[in-house]
C-alpha cells in the first residue's frame, strides 16, 4: 500500500481539531438531549481539549493528525476491498449467470472453427462524428 498522507497546513490542523472538537462534542451532549441524563465529562474534556487545540496551537495537533490519517488511510484500503467484492459477487455475478441462462452474449465469445476471421465489419462513420459528439 502506497502512502499519500501529506504535509498537513495550518488550516488543515485547525480544521481536524475543530472537527474532532465538535464530534466529540456531539457525543458528550449527546445522552442530555436525546435521554435526558447528563453529559459525559469525558467527552467534553476531549472535546474542549480538541477545540482549544485547533484554534490556539493547530501544529500540536499534527501527530494525532497523522495517526488518525493512517487509521483512515488502511480504513479507506480495506473498505475498497469489502464494496468492489460485494459489488462483483452481488450484482455482476448474478447478473452474468442469468444472462447466461437466457442465452444472452454481449462479448459474442465463443470458438468457430469455421470462421475464417472474427472481425466484425462496422458501418463506416462520417470524419466529423468526433467534432460533434452530442
Amino acid at each position: 500500500m502506497i502512502s499519500t498522507i501529506n504535509q498537513p497546513t495550518t488550516k488543515d490542523l485547525r480544521s481536524f481539531g475543530l472537527l474532532m472538537g465538535g464530534v466529540f462534542l456531539i457525543v458528550a451532549v449527546w445522552p442530555l438531549v436525546i435521554h435526558g441524563e447528563s453529559i459525559r465529562v469525558w467527552a467534553s474534556l476531549f472535546a474542549g481539549a480538541f477545540g482549544a487545540m485547533g484554534l490556539i496551537f493547530p501544529k500540536g495537533l499534527k501527530p494525532m493528525h497523522r495517526v488518525w490519517m493512517k487509521i483512515g488511510e488502511k480504513l479507506g484500503w480495506i473498505n475498497s476491498r469489502i464494496i468492489l467484492s460485494l459489488l462483483f459477487f452481488g450484482m455482476f455475478t448474478p447478473m452474468a449467470f442469468v444472462m447466461g441462462l437466457l442465452g444472452k452474449r454481449p462479448l459474442q465469445l465463443g470458438y468457430d472453427p469455421k470462421a475464417n476471421s472474427y472481425r466484425v465489419v462496422k458501418k463506416a462513420r462520417a470524419a466529423d462524428h468526433v467534432l460533434k459528439p452530442f
